[in-house]
């Protein structure tokens, strides 16, 4: 049973969805549920106390709650949930504009509308929602204080329109309070969530890729590769005798000199080229959709760059070079393999005498 109920009310929810979206879609469920049992029976009730007007209008109340929920299930798109919201929504207040004319059972029909600010403030947000409860309240007001009642089937005192409108208005006011603060509160954590993602795959000197979000974009390229077959490259790079600079000059000195060559390095790459910082001084480079001859001549306009671009601190010139490893990834070689490839190619660059590109199909 509780499986069965379980299922229901997850219909529609995707696992690469957000959780904000995903417990709407939730809700929807619930709410259609809900909103298509309770308008059932009381059409039922209707129809046996013999009043066909209201259980033909619950009964119609019924039908579209369950088609919301049909239509956000079938369509799995947020276009789909749009329209479910709306149908919802509309279908909420059309139900309640009604009972307020017709007064439901023994005038008691109008009690209902205090459903009406929650829902909509939940499934509509706070700035439409407002928008959508001013609306609604408009029409409230026009249904009940119209010239002799002349909008009204059935007839409510003075003292209980006002009570009814002023007590709208409060549940109104705290459904938008509570809204706006829940809004402003999933806001903050989404920011902070994004900027606590940021910094664990960010290198927070060189403001690149971390080896652990280089990483992850070697994954991702590495999977790309094996639904298009297309071969993409990875160069390392790696800054020639960098100890030397932290030994003559300090460690504050050679990290200027990692922020100036990593933001060289970044401004050659191409739209798609992904930089991250590997470790220490060494960089890696991803050239997706590209061979080993073109990943070659990148990377050697990188190199070309850096050698004819001395970096100046404190009035200090230093000249600065890398070395760098290419290797070409098919299908069927190994994202291991291919990093020990591109080492191998990387110190072999530094053995033959630094600052040049060398390619491992050459090694």
């Amino acid at each position: 049973m509780l499986n069965a109920i379980n299922h229901f009310v997850s219909r529609g929810t995707k696992r690469h969805y957000d959780d904000e979206t995903n417990r709407r879609i939730i809700v929807i469920n619930l709410f259609s549920a809900v909103g298509t049992s309770i308008t059932f029976v009381l059409g039922i009730r209707a129809l046996f106390s013999q009043d066909h007007t209201l259980a033909f209008t619950l009964f119609i109340a019924s039908i579209l709650f369950a088609l919301s929920q049909a239509v956000q299930v079938s369509s799995g798109t947020a276009k789909g949930r749009i329209i479910s919201v709306t149908l919802l929504i509309t279908c909420l207040m059309m139900l309640m504009a009604t009972l307020i004319i017709t007064g439901g059972n023994a005038s008691t029909g109008p009690l209902w509308i205090y459903t009406v600010p929650p829902v909509t403030m939940f499934f509509a947000g706070f700035r439409r929602g407002l928008f959508t409860l001013s609306g609604f309240t408009a029409i409230i007001v026009a249904l009940l204080f119209s010239p002799n009642d002349a909008l009204l089937l059935t007839t409510y005192t003075y003292e209980f329109k006002t009570r009814l409108l002023y007590s709208f208005l409060t549940v109104s006011f705290l459904s938008a309070f509570y809204e706006y603060s829940r809004q402003k509160s999933y806001d903050t954590a989404v920011f902070l969530s994004e900027k606590f993602e940021k910094q664990a795959l960010h290198d927070s000197l060189t403001h690149l890729l971390n080896r652990r979000g280089g990483q992850q974009q070697l994954e991702q390229e590495y999977s790309r590769l094996q639904r298009s077959k297309k071969p993409f490259a990875i160069a390392l790079a790696d800054i020639d005798r960098f100890k030397s600079i932290n030994d003559a000059l300090g460690h504050e000195v050679g990290d200027e000199v990692l922020k100036r060559v990593a933001g060289k390095l970044n401004s050659r790459l191409r739209g798609q080229d992904v930089l991250s910082r590997w470790g220490g001084e060494e960089f890696l480079f991803i050239y997706p959709e590209t061979d080993e001859a073109n990943a070659m001549s990148a990377a050697e306009q990188v190199r070309k760059l850096l050698d004819e671009s001395p970096v100046v601190i404190n009035g200090q010139t230093r000249n600065v070079t890398i070395s760098i490893g290419v290797t070409e990834l098919t299908p069927s070689t190994s994202l291991s393999d291919a990093l020990i490839k591109a080492d191998k190619a990387l110190y072999k660059a530094k053995d033959s005498g630094r600052n040049q590109v060398i390619a491992a199909s050459s090694l």
